[in-house]
C-alpha cells in the first residue's frame, strides 16, 4: 500500500513532468519497442504505387542494417527514515519535481545533445554518416548530399542551398517525392538566434528589399548545441522524421518503502523513475546539416 509520502512525491513528480515543454516530437518519430533492440532496415525502402498488371510485385528490403539497442536510464532519490518520522520531507518534494522535469526532457537531450550535433560522425541506416556528401541512392549508382560547410547568414543564400538540397532529395528507389511536403525547422545554437530571426522573421533585408525568406521555416533555438557555428535545416512533415525515439518501457514513479530490505537495513526509502529505450537516426533525406569548419 502506497504511503502518504509516496503519493505526495508522485504528485510532485507529475507536476514537474507536465510543466516541461519538449521539442523532440517535432523532429523524431516515436517507435514502440518490443525487444532488446529494433532493426530499421526498412526505413528507406517504402514501396511506391504502381499499376497492377496481373499480379502484385512485392518490394524486398534493400540490404541495409541499422539497429537501435535499448539502454536503461533512471533518476532516483533517497529519503531518510528519520526525516519521515520528523516530518522533514519538503525538500524531497522539490527533488521529485525536478526528477519529473528531467524525465520529460530526456528525449530532447538524446536528440539535440547527442544525435543532431554528432550527425557528421555517426552512421545512419544506409551505412553512411547521417550528414554526408555521398549517400547512395539505393541501387541506382548515384549519390546525394545532405551536408554543407558554410555559415548561416541573413542574406539567405546558404539557407536556400539547404532548402533546395532537401527538395531535391530522392528516396532509395530514386523518386524525388520524399520531401514533397515541406514543413521546415531551422535549428540553431543560441549564438545564431539573431541571424535566424533576421533571415526568417524580418519584413525586409538589410538593403531594404522585401525579405522573400520570411516565414519559410520555423526557428528552434537549442541550448544543447555547443558549437556556435553549426546549423541544421529539418523537414518535419510526414510519418518518418529525421530521428527516431524508441521506447521499450517507462515507469514514471516507483518506490521502496517500509517493509523492504533496503529500508530495514539502512532505514532509508527510495523513489525514482525508470526509462528503457534509445534514440537514433531516421531519414537522412529530411535533414541538412551545415558543419562549419
Amino acid at each position: 500500500m502506497e504511503s502518504i509520502l509516496a503519493k505526495g512525491l508522485l504528485t510532485n513528480f507529475f507536476e514537474g513532468y507536465n510543466s516541461v515543454p519538449t521539442n523532440w516530437e517535432k523532429v523524431a518519430t516515436k517507435v514502440p519497442s518490443t525487444a532488446r533492440s529494433e532493426n530499421y532496415s526498412w526505413i528507406g525502402s517504402i514501396p511506391r504505387m504502381r499499376k497492377m498488371n496481373g499480379e502484385r510485385i512485392p518490394k524486398k528490403l534493400l540490404e541495409h542494417t541499422y539497429t537501435i539497442t535499448n539502454e536503461e536510464y533512471e533518476a532516483s532519490i533517497e529519503v531518510k527514515h528519520a526525516d519521515i518520522k520528523d516530518d522533514q520531507t519538503g525538500q524531497y518534494g522539490i527533488q521529485a519535481k525536478s526528477i519529473g522535469e528531467s524525465a520529460k526532457a530526456f528525449p530532447d537531450e538524446l536528440v539535440f545533445e547527442t544525435l543532431l550535433p554528432n550527425g557528421g560522425s555517426e552512421l545512419c541506416y544506409d551505412g553512411q554518416y547521417f550528414f554526408d556528401t555521398d549517400h547512395p541512392i539505393g541501387e541506382t549508382g548515384s549519390t546525394q548530399s545532405n551536408k554543407g560547410t558554410t555559415a548561416l547568414a541573413a542574406d539567405g543564400v546558404q539557407f536556400n542551398v539547404a532548402r533546395t538540397a532537401l527538395r531535391r532529395m530522392k528516396d532509395d528507389f530514386g523518386r524525388p517525392t520524399i520531401n514533397r511536403n515541406m514543413d521546415l525547422l531551422l535549428v540553431v545554437p543560441p549564438e545564431l538566434e539573431n541571424v535566424a530571426e533576421q533571415l526568417l522573421n524580418a519584413e525586409r533585408t538589410s538593403s531594404g528589399a522585401t525579405n522573400t525568406y520570411k516565414g519559410t521555416a520555423q526557428i528552434l533555438v537549442v541550448d544543447w548545441l555547443t558549437d556556435a557555428n553549426n546549423w541544421y535545416l529539418l523537414n518535419t512533415s510526414g510519418v518518418i522524421k529525421p530521428f527516431v525515439v524508441q521506447e521499450r518501457e517507462f515507469i514514471p514513479f516507483e518506490a521502496l518503502e517500509e517493509g523492504s530490505e533496503p529500508n530495514f537495513m539502512r532505514k532509508k526509502n527510495y523513489y525514482g523513475t525508470y526509462w528503457r529505450g534509445n534514440a537514433g537516426y531516421g531519414l537522412y533525406q529530411k535533414a541538412f546539416g551545415a558543419i562549419v569548419a
